[in-house]
């Protein structure tokens, strides 16, 4: 694995990580809201760590589709 594709993974692990963190601080503060607000604030603190993980991999999948087609350029002539 070239330095190019470490870069790559390590941004996405860390805006992952990041997003699972503040996701599970909403989500554990949730507990503390006392009245309505802490079934919105439940939904929120969900619904970032969902998110980070889409983000992780859907990233990773366009990383991955990247490498394959720079990887068969040489293979495949088209005239």
């Amino acid at each position: 694995m070239n330095e190019k594709q470490q870069r790559v993974l390590r941004f996405f692990r860390n805006l992952t990580a990041s997003g699972l963190i503040l996701g599970f601080a909403v989500f554990i503060s949730s507990f503390f809201v006392s009245g309505i607000k802490g079934e919105y604030i439940l939904s929120i603190g969900l619904s970032i760590m969902v998110s980070s993980m889409l983000i992780f991999g859907f990233g990773i999948f366009i990383h991955v589709m990247e490498e394959m087609t720079e990887g068969s350029k040489g293979i495949r002539q088209y005239k």
